[in-house]
């Protein structure tokens, strides 16, 4: 939230539109996320890629597994260039049923989703003209248009991607939050798994260059505080952490994330996690 009017916070939301993407599809996503991070069937980012790439890290013998995965660590960040291209080209724009969201059990076809869908595709369309049309009606089709295009979403896709992508997949990040439920019947702490599945790095100039992005331990307990506010809870963040023994993944500069998260990648495309007789999904790295 950036303003306690919600009528502003509203507005302001409309500017995932502006660049490509739908406001509410990424509520639907987002909540989803939220909710169930890291799950390797509930989370819809760490499903959604597949089967181009794996961020889910799973056994050896998961039929989610290609040959194409081993090499992963080299071509992730490139693909990932490509995100631009599968939002505003993504057809749930039509209903604005995130298959995501949808697959495990959000009913998306209510009247206010309903009611929203002609603004998402009008939106939709204003965003393709302004940005895809108008260039090459102003210059006729020429390549160079057409790379420039291109460029623009690629530099965006990576702004925002691969900043997505160092918050959930580095090493030692908990992969199966519900494991000990699942065999033990133990509860699932919340608060815990929200904070052993993500990753915080750098601080106060960090958080103003990328809306508070870095912060995403502190972003995943407090979805709903104003990111200005992360980097004055930060250390209190820690240091409960470490009073009740939960493990909070910091990294002081964005590039030991970013290795972190190259050398994950690597590993859950390779499956080399379970041939070293470690249990990834449990994020014992």
């Amino acid at each position: 939230a950036a303003s306690k009017k919600a009528w502003v916070n509203d507005l302001l939301g409309f500017g995932a539109d502006f660049i490509g993407g739908d406001k509410w599809l990424w509520m639907e996503q987002h909540w989803t996320h939220h909710a169930y991070t890291n799950h390797a069937d509930m989370d819809p980012d760490s499903f959604s890629a597949e089967p181009v790439m794996l961020f889910n890290d799973y056994p050896l013998d998961h039929p989610a597994r290609r040959f194409w995965h081993k090499a992963q660590g080299v071509f992730f960040l490139p693909l990932l260039s490509f995100y631009w291209v599968s939002m505003v080209f993504n057809p749930s724009i039509f209903d604005l049923d995130h298959p995501g969201a949808a697959s495990i059990g959000m009913k998306l076809d209510n009247d206010f989703i309903k009611s929203r869908r002609k603004y998402a595709v009008f939106l939709r369309l204003l965003y393709i003209y302004w940005n895809i049309v108008c260039p090459f009606l102003h210059t006729g089709f020429t390549w160079t248009t057409a790379g420039q295009i291109l460029f623009l979403g690629m530099s965006e896709s990576l702004t925002l991607a691969a900043l997505f992508a160092l918050s959930h997949n580095f090493e030692g990040a908990d992969r199966d939050p519900t494991k000990a439920a699942r065999e033990s019947g133990e509860p699932v702490c919340w608060f815990k798994s929200q904070v052993e599945t993500s990753s915080t790095y750098g601080g106060y100039v960090s958080g103003a260059l990328t809306g508070g992005l870095n912060f995403q331990v502190e972003h995943h307990l407090f979805p709903r505080m104003s990111s200005a506010w992360y980097p004055f809870i930060a250390p209190t963040v820690r240091e409960v952490c470490k009073k009740h023994g939960v493990r909070y993944t910091y990294y002081p500069w964005v590039y030991q994330n970013f290795i972190s998260t190259f050398k994950y990648m690597h590993k859950a495309g390779t499956g080399a996690n379970w041939r070293e007789f470690a249990q990834p999904l449990k994020g014992d790295l």
